[in-house]
């Protein structure tokens, strides 16, 4: 396989996170990919980097999976990376369904329920790290976060992504509002001064319970809820303890996100994202390659070899990309 041109398909070339890992791909060691690219858009921006782009069908069809099926069979492909959290959660859910031959990026399958609902990710971590108090949804979710947290507490919904479904409450005429539109489906949480202390963490899970490859930025979100801004941090002892005991617990296997903030010194979880996330690109640029690390793992069967990183700061900005009128 090593000399041999891997086939690789890469869903959700339109969105932030699928384009991310195409150019990853684009700037990997490895010259013998040929990248297939799917997006539900037929104007998905990715496509400018795939080999080869074929239109989707939404995640929600019951058409998805016999449609990623004939994909796979058509293209013979070697390794899926899904680009959005709706097509990773299918793919786990219908894991047996899909052919054996092909690998795919879907982290710890057994865990994706919990990890995929912070709330269930914070009682499975309860007795393991510091956690951000928090209530779980009752009838009077609001009298209890007053009485516990104060004004203002955080409300959010267990499923979400992107840092959406997620309110900041100051009286009890907010709460009405978001909780009828996140729905039951919720938690509260402390509000915590997190100032420029909010961190976004990568490693590379081995599936053993051990990691290569930890990376921690200092960000800064735009209003869309991705990184706008990241700055590559050393790793403390207090932070890296952390890391271990999370991913020992958690088994995670290929790239995984954790979301942190740090108060007092403790570095407390906000969420887990069991998946490459919309800072892979970034992460590229400070050296390491998610993308070129899963080839490595599923691909050559190796441990992600040991790669060095440089600091400093990384700022996105929108740019433009043409595309010839025929295409479309």
């Amino acid at each position: 396989m090593a000399n041999k041109t891997i086939n690789i398909l890469v869903t959700g070339v339109g969105a932030i996170i699928g384009y991310g890992i195409l150019k990853c791909l684009k700037k990997s060691i490895y010259n013998n990919l040929k990248i297939i690219g799917t997006d539900i858009y037929k104007d998905a921006v990715g496509q400018a980097w795939c080999d080869k782009f074929i239109r989707s069908i939404r995640a929600d069809s019951k058409d998805f999976i016999n449609f990623i099926n004939n994909l796979i069979l058509k293209e013979n492909i070697h390794l899926l990376i899904p680009g959005t959290e709706q097509e990773l959660e299918v793919l786990v859910g219908n894991f047996k369904k899909l052919p054996k031959h092909t690998r795919y990026i879907l982290n710890n399958k057994n865990l994706f329920g919990i990890l995929h609902d912070k709330y269930k990710t914070y009682n499975f971590l309860e007795h393991h790290i510091p956690l951000i108090p928090n209530i779980n949804y009752s009838d009077k979710l609001y009298e209890e976060s007053v009485k516990k947290f104060g004004l203002p507490f955080i409300l959010k919904q267990n499923i979400s992504y992107a840092s959406k479904g997620i309110a900041i409450i100051e009286s009890k005429k907010d709460y009405i509002y978001y909780i009828n539109i996140f729905g039951k489906n919720c938690m509260a949480q402390k509000k915590m001064d997190i100032g420029d202390s909010e961190y976004t963490c990568s490693v590379f899970g081995l599936g053993d319970g051990s990691f290569v490859n930890p990376i921690c930025l200092k960000r800064e979100l735009s209003q869309e809820g991705a990184t706008k801004k990241a700055t590559n941090i050393s790793i403390d002892d207090e932070l890296r303890y952390t890391l271990e005991k999370i991913t020992k617990k958690c088994n995670f296997e290929g790239p995984t996100n954790l979301q942190f903030i740090k108060n007092n010194g403790k570095y407390y979880l906000l969420e887990i994202n069991a998946r490459i996330s919309s800072s892979t690109s970034i992460r590229e640029i400070f050296g390491i390659n998610e993308a070129e690390m899963c080839i490595e793992f599923y691909m050559l069967n190796q441990i992600p070899k040991k790669r060095i990183t440089k600091y400093g700061t990384v700022i996105r900005y929108i740019e433009d990309l043409y595309f010839d009128s025929n295409i479309f």
